[in-house]
């Protein structure tokens, strides 16, 4: 007998942007492995975060603590499909 076994959910990608320039090796204390980051107009933009809600909440709220400004939080896997 065939048993079913559901696939297992893969960790959403996300990009945050926060408001200044940060220093990647200070993200890397934070991120995810893998993750992307660039600087335009003086936000900064981590993208390809690879990571669950749960620990999308616990990044958040750890760059809140840091008194980082986050101006946005988008799901890359949904934003993709619509482009």
């Amino acid at each position: 007998m065939n048993e079913y076994v559901p696939p297992q959910p893969q960790p959403d990608r996300y990009r945050i942007i926060i408001k200044g320039v940060m220093d990647e090796d200070f993200l890397q204390n934070y991120c995810s492995p893998g993750f992307t980051l660039s600087h335009q107009h003086g936000r900064t933009t981590l993208s390809n975060l690879q990571i669950d809600q749960a620990g999308m909440l616990g990044l958040i709220r750890q760059l809140h603590n840091l008194g980082v400004t986050v101006l946005l939080v988008e799901l890359q896997n949904e934003m993709e499909q619509i482009e």
